[in-house]
């Protein structure tokens, strides 16, 4: 019997028609309207794509003349799809992966060498799951199933366009607008998560005021003026805030208590700091939060460092540290590659790793093979890159950190594990249709000032924010944490994966965003992976449609 494993407490569950409908996302009431008027799947779809937000349609069917299971996750959607046959060879499909795994025996929870890779270079499984049984739903695509079918069919059945005649000097109006939109579902019930940076605070305007906010906080001094920022910017918008502190100490232990409930890899050192805000806030279970708008408005890490040597490739600057030399040798050479190029600097986006180390341990087709599979699936949900050479990376690894990354989909999980739902306005898809309206590299930098829809957005709600402070990330320092920090022991309680490269000497002093990835695995393995009493976590409500007998409601496990 086909069953839906449902941990969003928000997902709304319709009967219909001998259907039964799971909505889950922002529009959730104008497909409520629709299903009830008597709407078919394919109508539902075609709505759901037109709609400005984020969202997943799960249906199940008794009906004899269409597919059992059908779902579609939406184009710009953080709101996942698991499937899978579990151990008994009936077909299951969860929001979170680690409902999927608890339906597998461990024996049957077998990590394929494809996910190993992916994890070393990227601490995530950009396109598919962990565990080979497991499948995952891509962005944009359709699954049809019928049990007795052994793979269900997928399509890619939508994709992002650029909205038409925008332009640079507007765009942060019609952002305005589409926020409004976006956030209206739930601007009575909701509480900000914020960071005090530009993509949290910026979202206030459009919650109820006075709006109720969380920040979460750990006492690493590194990050004390990322503390401040949210001080400054709760006393600029003035919200009803509370404040989540957390010890440094305890950071090993919370890194625990996140993965087993969040039955995956931590992915992003920050995920102890999410899970912390969603079990011990005691304010709304719906948190809005910034997240994603780096993607389709940003411009980070290694693609901030090629705008600066691509400026000046006609200069002859020449860096006055040998190193430094050589840094900007390495990145005009990136950049004169094909954007679709392994090593090109566009594809070097969301590598979190030591990308030689790696390539020495699982092979050069390897590694080819994986920073490939990452570029089709981001290109082929977006228009082709278009400009110099240096609009082309920056289009294509603004994508695949939109597409690949993954920090937001493993972010929201952790919230569905405690029961509560992470609302991303920014994923919205005309937030990123709007984003594509304006050409590469502009949309993510104007006069020297990166990010600057948002951000003149920001200015015009609150002139007085400083919008020229240093960025923060949230960040922990990897190095630290992990040699004499609350890690330095964490290879002590865990033993280093068997897939680990061959280093010489400590990991953590070869490569620091190594010896996490490998620290994170190592954890959930040992506590969840192998674990024999692994349960579905307590809240999950289940969907299925019976072969006979009429149907009910989710109910929960």
């Amino acid at each position: 019997m086909p069953t839906v494993l449902l941990a969003n407490p928000n997902a709304e569950v319709v009967s219909r028609d001998e259907r039964q409908w799971i909505l889950c996302g922002t529009h959730a009431h104008e497909l409520r309207a629709e299903i009830d008027a008597g709407a078919d799947f394919e109508a539902v779809k075609a709505l759901h794509d037109s709609l400005p937000g984020e969202g997943t349609i799960v249906v199940l069917s008794s009906r004899a003349d269409e597919p059992t299971i059908r779902a579609h996750r939406g184009i710009t959607s953080a709101y996942e799809v698991f499937y899978c046959l579990d151990s008994s060879g009936e077909p299951v499909l969860t929001d979170l992966f680690r409902n999927a795994l608890a339906r597998l025996e461990p024996a049957d929870r077998t990590v394929p060498d494809r996910a190993k890779a992916d994890h070393l270079l990227y601490r995530t499984t950009p396109i598919d799951s962990y565990v080979e049984r497991i499948h995952r739903l891509g962005h944009g695509e359709t699954l049809a199933w019928t049990p007795g079918e052994t793979t269900p069919r997928t399509e890619l059945t939508e994709t992002l366009e650029p909205e038409p005649d925008l332009s640079p000097t507007s765009a942060h109006d019609r952002l305005d607008e589409v926020l409004s939109a976006v956030c209206a579902p739930i601007a009575d019930d909701a509480s900000l998560m914020l960071s005090g940076g530009v993509d949290s605070t910026v979202l206030e305007p459009y919650l109820t005021n006075p709006t109720e906010s969380v920040t979460g906080a750990f006492d690493t001094p590194e990050l004390e003026f990322e503390r401040e920022y949210a001080d400054r910017a709760n006393d600029l918008v003035e919200t009803d805030r509370e404040v989540v502190e957390m010890s440094e100490s305890s950071y090993l232990e919370r890194l625990e208590a996140a993965v087993d409930a969040l039955g995956m890899p931590p992915h992003q050192l920050q995920t102890p700091t999410f899970d912390g805000i969603y079990r011990e806030f005691e304010g709304n279970d719906t948190l809005v939060s910034g997240q994603v708008a780096d993607a389709v408005f940003g411009l980070g890490g290694s693609l901030e460092v090629a705008r600066k040597v691509w400026m000046t490739r006609h200069l002859g600057y020449v860096p006055p540290v040998v190193a430094k030399l050589q840094q900007h040798r390495d990145v005009l050479e990136r950049l004169r590659r094909h954007p679709s190029d392994p090593d090109g600097q566009g594809l070097q986006f969301a590598v979190y790793t030591d990308v030689p180390s790696v390539v020495e341990t699982i092979g050069r087709r390897q590694y080819e093979r994986r920073q490939r599979e990452r570029y089709e699936y981001a290109m082929d949900r977006v228009p082709d890159a278009s400009g110099d050479s240096y609009a082309q990376h920056v289009h294509v690894g603004q994508w695949i950190d939109f597409f690949c990354e993954d920090a937001v989909t493993v972010w929201r999980q952790a919230g569905l594990a405690r029961g509560c739902e992470m609302y991303t306005p920014f994923a919205g898809k005309a937030v990123a249709e709007l984003a594509l309206g304006l050409s590469s590299p502009e949309r993510y930098v104007r006069d020297g000032e990166p990010k600057h829809v948002p951000k003149r957005l920001l200015g015009e709600w609150y002139p007085e924010y400083d919008r020229s402070k240093p960025k923060g990330n949230g960040n922990f320092p990897a190095d630290r944490f992990l040699s004499t920090g609350p890690l330095a022991s964490v290879f002590d309680r865990y033993d280093v994966p068997e897939f680990a490269p061959d280093i010489s000497g400590e990991i953590v002093d070869h490569s620091p965003g190594l010896a996490w990835n490998l620290a994170g695995y190592a954890v959930w393995r040992d506590r969840v992976l192998r674990a024999d009493d692994l349960e579905p976590v307590s809240h999950t409500r289940t969907v299925s449609v019976p072969s006979s007998a009429p149907r009910s409601p989710g109910e929960t496990v």
